[in-house]
């Protein structure tokens, strides 16, 4: 298996690990956005803040590529018009950033197209495509279907310029919470490789065992000796309170949220608490529940279930554990290739928030 240093690395040269566009999906709260910025500095040619780093000692060319960043979640909006008025602004800010030209007169969609074409054409090298939350705006509008509808078809024209640039596009990811497969981007590429549940990408995001050892080593030691545990006992706790997330069926290494470690490695409290789930519940699940409440079952371990779980095909009706699954309250906690997945709660951190929102939802509904 890859590890995120080589995995990067291979992106950054080209290497075939399934093609050059590329797709992967997480829950909120696990990195993606940091993870594009990186490839954004490193398709720049930004040696400079890689030193000291692993790609920084290997023969990476360091070449400069046109980088075109697009973050839909600053398309949200209440409103359809004010959703294409947010698009508008965003891609047109894109492309300038990028070094391209803005066409008034044109669609963003249509500005986005050429601007791939004439900076690959100017730049003499083909172009970088980064996009973050491309499900946002969609996932924001589940209250409102017919709205939802409407956004996926404005969205769906950006991602179909995709298609018949390949030759001028040299990477792109693209990164989301959901997939969901109504939006052409999953139809009209298919040459996208989706990372979700690939042992490759398993430990793209978050922190492994590994990892807290070999960079978090003195925060570790000086929580430990704050909470007066013994170094074995802290560690079980640490697991307990944060860690348990799989990605891959193909892959038994599990994640801690790399938000939940950050918050309580430098809180040092005499005591764990939840992290993750205080940054806020997404403002898209909270819709959904309005009309759909949770049912009160058990959560711990829930087995049978196959690989469409993790797809939302028909945002009208959500299946429960998948949209618990995409928002990081549930996890994959065994797979049999006769039995399929068995899900289940990650950590405990993701419990105490699950067992507020099925409480908060059994209310609403008795209400």
């Amino acid at each position: 298996m890859w590890t995120r240093p080589s995995l990067c690395i291979a992106w950054s040269r080209g290497v075939d690990i399934g093609g050059k566009l590329y797709f992967v999906s997480r829950p909120r709260r696990f990195g993606k956005s940091l993870m594009l910025s990186t490839l954004n500095y490193l398709f720049q040619g930004r040696r400079d803040l890689f030193k000291g780093l692993a790609i920084d000692s290997l023969d990476y060319d360091w070449a400069e590529y046109p980088v075109i960043s697009l973050d839909f979640y600053t398309a949200i909006a209440p409103t359809l018009e004010t959703f294409e008025a947010n698009l508008r602004v965003l891609v047109r800010e894109a492309l300038l950033a990028a070094g391209a030209d803005w066409d008034d007169a044109a669609t963003p969609e249509a500005n986005f197209g050429m601007a791939i074409e004439s900076l690959a054409k100017r730049r003499g090298k083909p172009v970088v495509v980064l996009i973050d939350e491309y499900d946002a705006p969609v996932s924001h509008a589940l209250d409102d279907i017919p709205r939802a509808n409407a956004i996926r078809e404005r969205l769906s024209a950006i991602y179909a310029q995709l298609k018949s640039r390949g030759p001028n596009i040299r990477f792109m990811m693209m990164t989301g919470v959901t997939k969901f497969t109504q939006l052409s981007v999953f139809s009209a590429l298919n040459n996208l490789t989706d990372l979700t549940l690939q042992p490759e990408a398993a430990t793209l995001l978050g922190y492994t065992e590994e990892e807290l050892d070999t960079f978090f080593g003195e925060h570790l030691r000086a929580h430990t000796q704050v909470m007066g545990l013994s170094d074995e006992d802290y560690r079980a706790q640490l697991r307990w309170w944060y860690n348990g997330y799989r990605f891959s069926p193909r892959c038994e290494t599990k994640d801690y949220n790399p938000v939940a470690i950050g918050r309580a490695l430098s809180r040092k409290c005499s005591y764990f608490e939840p992290t993750w789930s205080e940054t806020g519940h997404s403002s898209a699940l909270m819709k959904y529940l309005a009309a759909h409440p949770l049912t009160a079952r058990d959560y711990e371990r829930i087995p049978e279930w196959n690989r469409r779980v993790f797809d939302i095909y028909d945002w009208g009706a959500i299946p429960e554990l998948t949209l618990l699954y995409h928002l990081g309250y549930l996890t994959i906690k065994d797979f049999d290739p006769i039995c399929d997945f068995t899900l289940g709660v990650p950590n405990e951190d993701a419990r105490r928030s699950l067992t507020r929102l099925v409480g908060q939802s059994q209310q609403g509904k008795a209400s």
